[in-house]
């Protein structure tokens, strides 16, 4: 570790000096690297609600939240499933409350979160070998709202380390284009027609 420090090299702003020109975030295209879509957790703490909780109040939890999902926790801390807006406003939970007889108020996060054991994984190192296309191509073909990405220092994944997940709400906002997840692309040239929006 230093034990000196310097100072920075400043000088006064030159008159006309102009802004520069950020390409935007949402700027996504085939080419692009998948790993710009993963929602990294090492970044930015993943947004986390109680699996236990009611369904109504996770309702509100989830409209005050500026994301479209959060991971559900059970009583020991662990994270075992994901729970989206979609799953709280749904019919799911009026039709498991109708099925059990119990009230919606019975209904919790965990009746209707999707378990993190359903959903498909792969390792950091591959997400950054792939291609935002590859992205396209794997949900359509998986039928999946969300990849689990997990760290690479344990490939096995013995020691689940979550680093993130990709979602396909997210690529579709991004994309600008509905992707169906039920249609599967066959090749990267349909992958192209789907985003350009010829299918």
């Amino acid at each position: 570790m230093r034990k000196q420090f310097d100072e920075l090299q400043v000088r006064d702003l030159d008159p006309g000096c102009s802004m520069t020109t950020v390409m935007p975030p949402d700027n996504i295209s085939p080419g692009a690297p998948a790993e710009r879509m993963l929602i990294d957790f090492h970044l930015r703490q993943p947004p986390e609600i109680n699996a236990d909780m009611e369904v109504a109040e996770a309702r509100q939890w989830l409209k005050m939240a500026d994301t479209t999902f959060k991971l559900a926790k059970n009583g020991a801390g662990a994270c075992i499933g994901i729970i989206t807006i979609a799953d709280v406003h749904g019919e799911r939970a009026l039709s498991l409350a109708n099925k059990r007889g119990d009230s919606l108020a019975e209904i919790r996060v965990k009746d209707v979160m999707t378990p993190l054991s359903s959903l498909p994984v792969t390792g950091y190192g591959d997400l950054c070998k792939a291609t935002v296309g590859d992205l396209v191509n794997s949900f359509r073909s998986l039928g999946k709202q969300f990849i689990l990405v997990l760290d690479d220092h344990d490939p096995a994944g013995e020691n689940f380390c979550l680093r993130g997940l990709v979602s396909a709400a997210e690529l579709v906002d991004k994309l600008h284009v509905p992707i169906d997840l039920a249609q599967r692309a066959s090749s990267f040239t349909d992958i192209v027609n789907v985003v350009q929006g010829q299918f």
